[in-house]
């Protein structure tokens, strides 16, 4: 087991003060802003015991797909919100002020609720298990662990942080859909349906067959016109590009659009980018296996070597990324500048509304300016530390 340096062990001490420090100032938050209310204690301490280091795993990493990690994410995050939504109640005729000051808290419970319930694996769409089902197929919620899977990257046009969902096993491969979140304006959420045929007999160099984009270069032109507008042909030997896709071929694909395919050792993978529908399935595991039957043996014979043994997990060629520990504890320290300055904000709002509709005075423990001013030192903090831990 490798020893942690000195330098990763003080981030690790980091990360718990950051959240120390989190909880210490959510919970000090009423008297920043000269208020009272009944209830903030308990539900701080609720949300820092249980919530904010679910929260902050979340920001950091990922539950990922451990069924153990979901479950408990889904337990402690429950339980927080339970609590806070009691103390609400408690606060009475002061529910309505204190709900404005607790909102970002509310708002972090229900965004890590979300990210929850992206990894959480659903049945598999009804649609999709029918067409499964009538065509003597197995449909799964997630990859199951039985499944001979390539074992060599493949590359496709997936992002980070992707899971796999709507899982149909054939006799001879599979076929399932991988979803993930990526920024484009707003956040939105990506698909890429994934048709796996049976491995080759042997590892073939490299080839991939790209549905049109008006790219800049293709390594091929062959001799249909249409297939030349559809697609664009990118591999390292123009040879056994030709001897691949041989006219029968190139006719499968034509009639398979939009769908692409990739060669890469001894995998033969097809997909589609958009999620996996009843119509793209049959379609996609039509191709993959028409494909794979007319693969020339001649081909396999000169291009042929041996392949790589069967892979245990599903990966795909992206561009390695290490996730390290100062990564991890500056999203962290991230999250904690947005949360405490939203919760300054939330607070002063809510202390000065309570203070005009029951006529007391609002006298925070600070002058308001330079609460004020701290609010928007916290969130450029977060929007710079957020910037910079993003990729």
């Amino acid at each position: 087991m490798r020893r942690k340096s000195f330098g990763e062990q003080m981030l690790g001490v980091a990360y718990l003060l950051i959240l120390v420090c989190t909880a210490f100032a959510l919970l000090l938050m009423p008297d920043l802003v000269g208020a009272d209310w009944p209830g903030w204690t308990s539900s701080m301490v609720a949300f820092a015991i249980l919530g904010l280091p679910v929260v902050a795993l979340l920001t950091g990493m990922s539950v990922g797909s451990a069924r153990v990690g979901r479950w408990i994410a889904v337990a402690v995050i429950a339980l927080a919100a339970g609590r806070i939504v009691a103390g609400l109640f408690d606060a009475g005729s002061r529910a309505a002020f204190l709900a404005i000051a607790i909102s970002p808290v509310l708002v972090l419970l229900v965004l890590a609720i979300a990210l929850v319930a992206y990894s959480w694996p659903w049945a598999t769409t009804r649609a999709l298990a029918d067409v499964a089902q009538a065509r003597g197929w197995t449909a799964y919620r997630e990859l199951p662990p039985d499944l001979v899977l390539p074992g060599t990257a493949l590359p496709l046009p997936v992002g980070r942080r992707w899971v796999v969902r709507n899982v149909i096993r054939t006799p001879d491969g599979a076929a399932f859909e991988v979803r993930w979140l990526e920024w484009h304006g707003l956040l939105c959420r990506r698909r890429l349906a994934v048709f796996v045929g049976a491995r080759l007999p042997k590892a073939l160099p490299w080839l991939q067959v790209v549905p049109g984009r008006a790219l800049t270069r293709s390594d091929l032109d062959l001799e249909s016109a249409e297939f030349n507008r559809s697609f664009d042909v990118l591999g390292e030997n123009s040879r056994y590009l030709m001897a691949m896709l041989q006219p029968r071929a190139m006719q499968l694909l034509l009639d398979a659009r939009p769908l692409g395919l990739v060669v890469t050792g001894d995998a033969l993978v097809a997909y589609d980018e958009q999620g996996l529908t009843p119509e793209s399935l049959v379609r996609g595991v039509t191709a993959v296996q028409g494909f794979g039957a007319l693969l020339p043996r001649h081909v396999v014979d000169e291009w042929g070597t041996h392949p790589q043994a069967a892979g245990s997990r599903l990966r795909f060629a992206m561009p390695e990324r290490k996730v390290s520990t100062g990564l991890i504890v500056g999203r962290v320290l991230a999250m904690s500048f947005g949360l405490v300055a939203l919760a300054l904000a939330a607070a002063l709002a809510a202390a000065a509304a309570e203070s005009q509709a029951r006529g007391i005075a609002f006298e925070p423990l600070y002058p308001v300016w330079s609460l004020l001013v701290a609010v928007l030192v916290l969130t450029g903090g977060a929007v710079g530390l957020g910037a910079a831990t993003r990729a």
